[in-house]
């Protein structure tokens, strides 16, 4: 009788944390299809978004002692989900560049392009932590995780245009932190 009452966030959130399956069932039936569509707009076929909403409930379930029932459930459920799927992105691209160089053997490089490989990925790694985080974020997403904004906009709560300005702006600033590593530009034609 009482799956006929709604119930808060806290008291799902409570019988999550002392175990109660039947809560995790109704949990997943409720809002499996919503978070299979928000994991497909993050994977975009790189990764399968049943095993990314399955991995966050099973997150939820795993861990469940730490979660604060004073917290919004549904945004707990979404952050399971992101986090899951760019756990998932992380590792496709793992995987890519692993058989990208099994592949593709590279002729070994001069030591001193190497040297100065090294000290270029060292200054833009540099550069990258030294951006404000939410900038940093967008970057990482953009750049890294190959998001498009329309996603990192989604998984954000930003809008699209918010995402872009911090886009623009993140380049702005590691082109003047990388400055003394990049050729001169000249004028335009």
């Amino acid at each position: 009788m009482t799956d006929l009452i709604p119930r808060s966030d806290a008291e799902l959130l409570e019988d999550i944390r002392k175990g109660d399956p039947g809560t995790l069932a109704r949990l997943q039936a409720g809002y499996w299809n919503r978070l299979l569509r928000f994991a497909d707009g993050i994977v975009q076929g790189r990764a399968d978004p049943q095993d990314v909403v399955q991995e966050a409930f099973i997150r939820l379930w795993t861990h469940r002692e730490r979660w604060d029932a004073r917290g919004s459930l549904r945004s707990l459920l979404y952050t399971l989900t992101r986090n899951a799927a760019l756990d998932e992105l992380r590792s496709w691209r793992r995987a890519e560049k692993a058989a990208d160089a099994v592949t593709a053997p590279a002729a070994p490089p001069a030591p001193s392009d190497a040297a100065v490989a090294a000290e270029l990925r060292r200054a833009a790694a540099s550069a990258v932590a030294g951006l404000p985080p939410l900038r940093r974020e967008v970057f990482r997403l953009a750049r890294e995780e190959g998001l498009t904004y329309g996603e990192i906009a989604e998984v954000l709560g930003l809008s699209p245009q918010t995402v872009a300005n911090h886009m623009s702006l993140a380049l702005a600033d590691l082109r003047r932190a990388l400055a003394p590593y990049l050729p001169e530009r000249g004028p335009p034609p």
